[in-house]
């Protein structure tokens, strides 16, 4: 006879259990209690076979390890005997491929009496992965949620539920879920579940919600365009009043821009007036060579803006903004004004753009959606100028449906990033 827990602590190595499932890992000790340890004795086969077992286990040779399993399990006394047993066999069950092998082999196990509480929680989560493997969906929701409810759940089993939900049309449960998987640090799956679940109900205000909540934390292209190209769906959007703002807000978003929306962009600014801003556009594709090089298809069009550009741009910079500057105070409304303010902004005086962005605002007499669109570049000359909550306040007092609230919308989050 030995005394089995001196032998099992000298001799028994930990029987790691990879969780596949949820992405999850977990590792499993056999080991034995104090009391037994102090009190109990085993057979001299028992020790002999759980040692084999163990070492076999170890280097992963599975059958050999359930041999040795069972041949212990025959000399087995007493609870804690026949939970290490049942230990070594599910830990050979599972670290094969065959999922139907480990859930039958933890399902046995969990009707065995002495089993520590951490094994049985690495048992629960790992048969509601093995379920999932094995195609047994059901199995796996029910299971992963009874893990939930004792174990509190991770952040990867909450956006399993969420999914399943999901798939079963369950959509305020994935809802629920998500939100439970990003409470606990869940990330882009879980807001994604969120958004399909809105999108399938139809329900985009709701949807719209989560882009603008997520934008800012997940700082992601897709998010960021989801967001502020939404502008162009307002209905009383134009291109040729709000485009240019659309780009302003990817860039700023640091979104990257394509090719053909960098130039898209110079084109707007050039035809708003702002060649300055033009310039500073086209300049870095012109001297990479992106722009009027032989493979620019349109690459004469392309010279002829640029140089109108450049053209402009010194004319604004030497005396053009300033007389325009002068006749926009004769002017019975603040449209002149709100224009040589846009061009300040373009070419980054921020705090030149602010003070005639002011003016155009007091002379007033706009229409109503193009005040907004003054307030939105406003915003943004005094967020980009230092004056972030003169910026915010800005941007909250916006309500036009012609692109500008949305804007407002769009840079309250950039704001926030």
């Amino acid at each position: 006879m030995q005394t089995f827990g001196k032998t099992m602590r000298g001799s028994m190595s930990a029987i790691a259990l990879g969780m596949t499932a949820f992405g999850l890992a977990s590792v499993t000790l056999v080991t034995v209690p104090a009391a037994l340890a102090q009190k109990a004795t085993a057979k001299k086969e028992f020790v002999e076979n759980i040692q084999a077992a163990s070492a076999a286990l170890s280097a992963k040779r599975f059958a050999e390890a359930t041999q040795k399993a069972d041949a212990a399990a025959a000399h087995a006394e007493g609870a804690q005997q026949k939970a290490a047993v049942e230990q070594i066999r599910v830990g050979a069950a599972c670290g094969g491929t065959n999922a139907q092998a480990c859930i039958t082999a933890i399902e046995k196990g969990k009707g065995v009496s002495g089993i520590p509480a951490a094994v049985q929680q690495n048992w629960d989560k790992m048969l509601a992965g093995k379920y999932d493997a094995a195609g047994q969906s059901a199995k796996a929701a029910a299971q992963t949620k009874a893990n939930i409810d004792k174990y509190g759940g991770t952040a990867n089993e909450l956006q399993f539920i969420a999914r399943k939900e999901l798939d079963a049309k369950n959509y305020a449960e994935a809802v629920k879920y998500a939100q439970k998987a990003v409470d606990n640090k869940g990330g882009a799956t879980a807001y994604n579940i969120m958004l399909n679940a809105y999108s399938a109900q139809g329900k985009m205000d709701d949807y719209y919600k989560v882009v603008e909540r997520i934008a800012p934390v997940m700082k992601n292209d897709n998010y960021w365009r989801m967001l502020i190209e939404r502008t162009k769906k307002e209905p009383k959007y134009k291109s040729n009043e709000s485009l240019l703002d659309v780009y302003r807000a990817l860039d700023a978003a640091g979104v990257k821009l394509n090719l053909t929306e960098q130039k898209e962009m110079a084109d707007m600014a050039l035809n708003r007036g702002n060649a300055i801003e033009a310039e500073k556009i086209w300049a870095p594709l012109f001297k990479a060579g992106t722009l009027g090089g032989a493979a620019d298809k349109d690459a004469e069009r392309n010279k002829r803006l640029y140089a109108m550009a450049q053209t402009n741009a010194k004319a604004d910079k030497a005396t053009n903004l300033a007389k325009t500057e002068a006749e926009a105070a004769t002017k019975t409304t603040g449209d002149q004004y709100s224009s040589v303010a846009e061009s300040y902004l373009g070419a980054g005086d921020y705090a030149k753009a602010i003070d005639l962005y002011g003016k155009a605002l007091a002379k007033g007499n706009m229409d109503p959606g193009a005040t907004d669109l003054v307030k939105i570049r406003l915003g943004i000359a005094q967020f980009k100028g230092g004056k972030k909550a003169d910026a915010t306040k800005t941007w909250q007092s916006i309500k036009a449906d012609n692109g500008a609230a949305w804007l407002a919308k769009s840079w309250l989050a950039i704001a926030k990033a």
